[in-house]
């Protein structure tokens, strides 16, 4: 139904008379669906109780979660609070008009009195007798304006905290009030550029935040923490959107920057300029500047995977080769020069929280020229308790250049190796893995031996 200036006058008239005024507002931001708001106000009190209405919360807030305290000002404190969340709308305000009168008019400018009596997303249905008819149906797409009479009760236009506060003295007061809201995430994504020779690569990291809370936090102080920390079980609840999305491309002047630091057993990265964290948007922000990074790339062959011949790239997450910094969960997608200079796309994969100094594989799809082939050539029972299985292991290459496999296996129980064609790395109780060099447009074989007892 289209808007009306009787229906916008009525969410005017919805603004309280005791509203907070805001001075600052901060947000962390947390990777489990869940932020912390600290909203800072000024607020007048006059001693005793008085009724202050703190709107504009998120929608999604925890109203449990609340905390007040005063930073400036005489002392007060929260006797009582009330979270109102039934938001006014052409629709709710038609509804709370059941069964009294109201005028409509058309687009046509007929005018049409009578007691509503249902109110569906596409009609309306007047008594125009007071209960004796005619009865009347409307098409709400055809409606000019509906006039109500006043303004129905229970409705506000912004979810809203209402509380009786008890002060001894009347003033003006700068309080604090912190809370935790749901449907507000972010992730790290990260964007690399493969060198010519494969054995670096051009890192950039971006954080996405995707804010559904029904609130939009204008030129917060912006907080983001990594780390899986827990929550007491609570009922999920859907929120249908839909989202904008926010780029900030480069400049010649600097980026804003996260700075991280230890909380806890979780990591803070706070950034250096203020944000601004619009409901029903992804924003994207600069997490880390472009860096280059050492890699090396592994050819992978694994039975238990199948056929295929996995391409990974790892590189140890260290000063060593160009990063050293706790690097959040995210995906990592990967790009490479083509013969003349266009980016390509060839791979991506997803890293979970990775401290410094460890290891870090990224899978990027299969190889395209080396093909592999695994089979039991033979099974034997040596005693009751003792049987033996030969394996044998084809890898073919048909690249002009040569490569090193890979080659992992995987064993169960009480095991030996009794022959093999290769040397190997026993990685724990029950994988090993072969470096198997092959020519360009050539073949090896592996071949060994395992005794179960």
């Amino acid at each position: 139904m289209r808007a009306t200036a009787a229906v916008m006058l009525l969410l005017m008239m919805l603004a309280p008379a005791a509203q907070a005024g805001q001075e600052d507002i901060a947000i962390t931001v947390y990777n489990r669906d869940l932020a912390l708001v600290k909203d800072v106000r000024r607020i007048d009190l006059d001693a005793g109780v008085s009724e202050v209405r703190f709107g504009d919360v998120a929608q999604r807030i925890d109203p449990t979660s609340v905390h007040f305290r005063v930073l400036e000002g005489p002392d007060a404190s929260v006797w009582e609070q009330n979270y109102r969340f039934d938001l006014a709308s052409s629709s709710k305000i038609l509804e709370k008009y059941l069964e009294k009168v109201i005028d409509v008019v058309t687009e046509d400018a007929d005018l049409f009195t009578g007691t509503l009596i249902s109110v569906d997303g596409s009609m309306i249905v007047l008594d125009q007798g007071r209960g004796r008819g005619p009865i009347i149906t409307l098409n709400r797409e055809k409606l000019s304006y509906i006039r109500f009479p006043s303004l129905p009760s229970g409705l506000i236009s912004k979810p809203s905290l209402v509380w009786r506060i008890g002060a001894e003295k009347s003033g003006e007061r700068l309080v604090e009030v912190t809370y935790l809201t749901s449907s507000i995430n972010w992730h790290a994504e990260y964007v690399g550029v493969v060198s010519e020779k494969d054995d670096a690569i051009d890192l950039a990291a971006w954080v996405s935040i995707d804010n559904r809370s029904g609130s939009t936090y204008t030129d917060a102080k912006l907080d983001l923490v990594a780390g899986d920390i827990h929550r007491a079980p609570v009922q999920s609840m859907d929120l249908a959107y839909e989202g904008t999305r926010t780029m900030m491309a480069k400049g010649m002047v600097a980026a804003p920057e996260f700075h991280e630091e230890q909380l806890f057993e979780y990591h803070l990265y706070k950034l250096d300029a203020r944000a601004t964290l619009a409901d029903r948007e992804i924003k994207q922000l600069t997490f880390f500047p472009s860096t280059v990074v050492a890699i090396e790339k592994i050819f992978e062959f694994d039975g238990r995977l199948g056929t295929d011949v996995r391409v990974l790239l790892e590189f140890e997450n260290s000063e060593d080769v160009g990063l050293g910094q706790p690097l959040p969960a995210g995906t990592v997608r990967m790009y490479k020069e083509d013969s003349i200079g266009d980016l390509q796309f060839i791979g991506e994969d997803r890293i979970d929280h990775t401290a410094r100094n460890e290891d870090v594989a990224l899978y990027l799809g299969n190889a395209f020229d080396i093909a592999a082939e695994r089979k039991m050539m033979d099974s034997r029972k040596i005693t009751k308790r003792v049987r033996e299985e030969d394996y044998e292991v084809t890898i073919r290459n048909h690249k002009d250049e040569d490569v090193v496999v890979r080659v992992v296996e995987h064993f169960y129980g009480y095991w030996t190796i009794v022959e093999k064609t290769h040397e190997f790395e026993k990685k724990d109780a029950r994988r090993i893995e072969f470096s198997v060099p092959v020519e360009a447009d050539g073949e090896a074989v592996v071949k060994y031996t395992v005794r179960y007892e």
